[in-house]
């Protein structure tokens, strides 16, 4: 006997399966959107007002999970402390849920916050090395309480690497590394964490696995350091990776060390894994996607994959050197094809996801100021 199929029935069926079609559509889409931060144009009211919009839109939509602030003279993004307190409320007032906000606050050479814009002067890494631990951690503490003031709750500091080189254009040169001695370093950048940390910052040691041997600048260029790379650059990375804070991040270099393997750090499975190995859990930044080492050694397109299929968690593109307003939008494209064309495994996304958002729950929980 033959059965027919009500009509109805298969429209009810075909509903369902377009809805769930997009439904895994659009998870995919969100959760390659956590694992996006790019920087953008603007300062929420009169510079680059086109640019602002876009990047509204693209956090509304979560097409990205996070920004990254630059100085006025970069991107007009930093002004003064009321414009960027009603700049950051906003943008994370549109996100779909907790929004990554980061800058670069080292202090010294590397601060976005500006003294001619009315922001506070802290001292380089090196400058902190002449006090105690101590100070150090008040000094983070203080730093990380003013930021989040400011709606940032992503600090892309302590550096972790050591003085191997005091000319090192990217490190040495700038007094971004706290000693040429790894337990002073690890002492001073522990401390630094823990203040970032206690006033409910995220914060991120970098550039694993050291650059302070290098001699050229990875913002400009390929940078190797396979005959300059000392052994004990990994002792403070070791150490810290086994006292981490929940909110405790790590960010990835752009160096060659063809010891361990032929292409950067932030492109190499293996020295990522390394931290894996060392019992790091956490979140993993790429250094910025659009330096020189990485955008014009191997392509975007083609370094994308390779970051993401060596276990980086989120990809950081600073939009500055290459600048598109559709930037974030344009990215989460790039990606969520090839995870459907199977260059990336969809495990790899969902794998970051869940970091991603455990440290998103882990951040913004403030402490009394305390002491080392």
């Amino acid at each position: 006997m033959r059965m027919s199929v009500p009509v109805t029935f298969i429209s009810a069926l075909l509903t369902i399966s377009v809805a769930a079609y997009f439904l895994s559509r659009n998870t995919l889409e969100q959760m390659v959107g956590q694992m996006i931060m790019t920087g953008f144009h603007g300062n929420g009211a009169d510079i680059f007002p086109k640019d602002f919009e876009a990047i509204s839109d693209q956090v509304r939509r979560g097409q990205i999970g996070g920004v990254i602030l630059f100085d006025v003279e970069t991107s007009g993004n930093i002004q003064n402390l009321k414009q960027v307190r009603k700049m950051t409320k906003k943008l994370a007032s549109l996100a779909p849920n907790k929004l990554l906000i980061a800058v670069d606050q080292e202090g010294g050479h590397v601060q976005r916050l500006k003294p001619a814009h009315g922001f506070i002067a802290y001292p380089s890494a090196a400058g902190l090395a002449d006090g105690t631990p101590a100070d150090t951690y008040s000094v983070a503490y203080d730093m990380g309480m003013g930021l989040a003031d400011l709606g940032i709750n992503v600090n892309f500091a302590p550096v972790l690497d050591v003085n191997v080189n005091p000319e090192s254009p990217a490190i040495g040169a700038h007094g971004r590394s706290f000693s040429d001695n790894p337990d002073t370093v690890f002492a001073y950048a522990d401390a630094f964490a823990h203040g970032l940390s206690d006033a409910g910052l995220a914060y991120s040691f970098k550039h694993f696995p050291g650059h302070g041997s290098a001699g050229t600048d990875s913002h400009l260029g390929l940078t190797d350091v396979t005959e300059t790379y000392q052994g004990y650059e990994l002792e403070p990375w070791q150490k810290s990776v086994s006292n981490m804070h929940p909110n405790g991040t790590v960010m990835v270099a752009h160096i060659i060390n063809r010891n361990i393997d032929d292409v950067p750090a932030s492109l190499s499975a293996k020295h990522i894994q390394m931290l894996r190995d060392m019992g790091f859990d956490g979140v993993i930044f790429s250094d910025d996607m659009d330096m020189g080492a990485i955008s014009r050694e191997y392509g975007l397109e083609n370094a994308v994959k390779m970051a993401i299929n060596a276990g980086n968690d989120i990809l950081i593109f600073g939009n500055n050197l290459i600048f598109s307003r559709t930037r974030g939008r344009d990215i989460n494209a790039m990606i969520t094809d090839m995870v459907r064309r199977g260059e990336i495994p969809e495990s790899r996304i969902r794998e970051s996801y869940r970091r991603i958002m455990r440290l998103k729950r882990n951040m913004g929980h403030r402490k009394p100021k305390g002491g080392m």
